[in-house]
């Protein structure tokens, strides 16, 4: 199955966004394309230095059970997730009253 694109919308000065059309037409690509490579270009960079940290395309449940089996080697968590859950919504929205 063909994963389905997601747009991005840019709101770009008209001095920066002529210069992008400029130099895309130099390379003889499109805006689109030259912003594509742009942009894995600089991911590329930055996974490189350690920034992609859990960051892939598999499932949040995979990633999770991984990160899970490295850190507790596969022992049963004690207590009821949804008990956790509740704990941290309840430090979290603390947390975000007392910003306010």
């Amino acid at each position: 199955m063909e994963s389905k694109r997601k747009r991005l919308t840019l709101d770009l000065d008209p001095t920066f966004q002529r210069r992008l059309k400029a130099i895309a037409a130099l390379k003889g690509v499109s805006m689109r394309r030259y912003c594509q490579d742009a942009i894995d270009r600089e991911l590329t960079k930055d996974e490189a230095n350690g920034m992609g940290g859990l960051l892939s395309d598999r499932p949040d449940h995979e990633l999770f059970a991984e990160l899970r089996q490295e850190i507790f080697g596969g022992q049963p968590l004690p207590g009821s997730s949804v008990d956790l859950i509740r704990e941290a919504r309840e430090v979290r929205d603390g947390e975000i009253e007392g910003w306010v």
